[in-house]
């Protein structure tokens, strides 16, 4: 499966401005810049916004403590990462470099066998088509098919994980291990980190590995009382249904102590020679944000509450720390950014399209480039709601909806961040009015959503 396409990732190639800005990033020929060698570890959150994340503003609600993500702050905090509203269409379009329009998962989706088409290039293919060496698993959440064959046969060397987007119980659950199905009776959150830790220490070379926990993503419920300190707290359905931010964050609390064993548990050496790469792959959902945004302005939309995400890089590269990078950066850059910090060099080329920008110039260089001049987030298909479809592109600061229902709607949110006015009604000043005219050149350049 797969396409024979060139990987070489370079600084001297990497695109911001109008080149990227046009969506379409083709690699180009070269020898791979000296970023590494060194491991990379991706750790995704599942379901959680900015607002309950460490390392951003406060924006008014309780978050849950979360001292071993905060360790990651030293490193750079993307402060305008974007992500798809629901879960599918962001890891497909982190696993691809691509947007949704280009790879065709549009919406969460969990009763096909397999969501993406055999014929996209996913970022392990990439790392052995760019001649890496790298060794590279996949743990945890998988949320593109339902096939056990799925994802080894889309390309990871090994997989251990869950298929569905969501668990029936995080104490009592199946996954799959390369293929075979295996019960398990163990906390979903310690039995990933678990699974990373033999596969790591298994490894006598450098490694990719794509930790995606199911937390905090429901079933909310009680965890474990040695993993957070939400002492109050019975399990019982009807106190979850009471409080359901205060379970959300204990959540929360008990995936990053266990962040904390598996960064403790690489050791000093390796964890010195790994960049580590957090981030969330859509917005809180509503009934857990604390009223930080109306429901509809939560998760599964394209409003901020849905689509703006903690992300946060941490790892040997990075010789000015503490630093936040405010242009506005994708979860598709994910893909790019790997393959940069892995070294990936030069196969053949097919002219396949990326969206995915490297960010290591922003790790490296206090003054590197904007990777984008615009961004995108999209939801379609025919399990979304009709009112929920379409696109949204910002600049960093304007911010362009297009609504296949509803119209557009056009909001500045420097000045409006939980978009609450509209400025189209009432006319668009100076600023407003090219911004505009540049989000809709770029909306408009996109290929038609596919139909319902």
């Amino acid at each position: 499966m797969g396409m024979v396409w060139l990987l070489a990732l370079l600084a001297c190639t990497h695109k911001g401005g109008e080149d990227s800005a046009a969506g379409t990033t083709t690699l180009t020929d070269g020898a791979s810049t000296a970023v590494g060698p060194h491991s990379v570890l991706i750790l995704i959150a599942d379901d959680i916004g900015v607002e309950a994340s460490t390392c951003y503003p406060d924006l008014g609600v309780q978050r849950a403590p979360q001292p071993n993500i905060q360790r990651l702050c030293r490193g750079v905090v993307f402060e305008r990462a974007w992500s798809s509203p629901v879960c599918s269409p962001t890891r497909a379009g982190m696993m691809t470099g691509r947007y949704s329009w280009r790879h065709g998962v549009g919406e969460a989706i969990d009763d096909v066998p397999t969501a993406l088409d055999d014929a996209e290039t996913i970022l392990p293919e990439a790392l052995d088509l760019g001649q890496t060496g790298y060794r590279s698993a996949h743990f945890g959440k998988w949320h593109l098919g339902s096939d056990p064959e799925g994802p080894n046969a889309q390309g990871w060397p090994h997989f251990d994980g869950t298929l569905p987007g969501e668990l029936p119980d995080y104490f009592h659950y199946d996954k799959v291990v390369d293929g075979d199905t295996v019960a398990v009776d163990n906390y979903a959150t310690t039995q990933v980190v678990d699974d990373t830790l033999r596969w790591i220490d298994e490894q006598d070379g450098l490694w990719v590995a794509w930790v995606a926990f199911n937390a905090p993503h429901t079933p909310l419920h009680l965890p474990p009382t040695d993993l957070q300190d939400y002492t109050d707290l019975t399990g019982t359905d009807a106190d979850i249904a009471a409080r359901p931010g205060t379970y959300f964050q204990a959540i929360v609390q008990a995936m990053d102590t266990e962040i904390g064993r598996l960064l403790d548990g690489l050791g000093d050496d390796v964890l010195s020679n790994t960049t580590v790469i957090y981030l969330g792959d859509n917005g809180t959902a509503g009934t857990n944000n604390q009223g930080y945004v109306p429901a509809n302005h939560a998760k599964a939309s394209l409003y901020q509450g849905g689509v703006e995400v903690p992300l946060i890089i941490d790892g040997p590269l990075i010789t000015h720390g503490d630093r936040r990078v405010s242009e506005p950066v994708s979860t598709v850059d994910i893909f790019a950014t790997v393959l940069e910090l892995t070294g990936a060099t030069a196969s053949a080329s097919a002219g396949v399209d990326l969206d995915s920008v490297s960010l290591v110039p922003q790790l490296v260089a206090l003054d590197a480039a904007p990777p984008h001049a615009w961004i995108l987030s999209e939801i379609f298909g025919s399990r979304t709601n009709a009112d929920a479809q379409g696109r949204a592109l910002t600049d960093g600061r304007f911010k362009l909806l297009s609504l296949q229902d509803r119209g557009e709607e056009f909001y500045d949110l420097e000045l409006d961040p939980k978009e609450q006015s509209d400025l189209l009604p009432d006319g668009l000043s100076s600023d407003a009015s090219d911004a505009y005219a540049a989000l809709s050149k770029a909306l408009g350049a996109l290929p038609d959503l596919p139909p319902e």
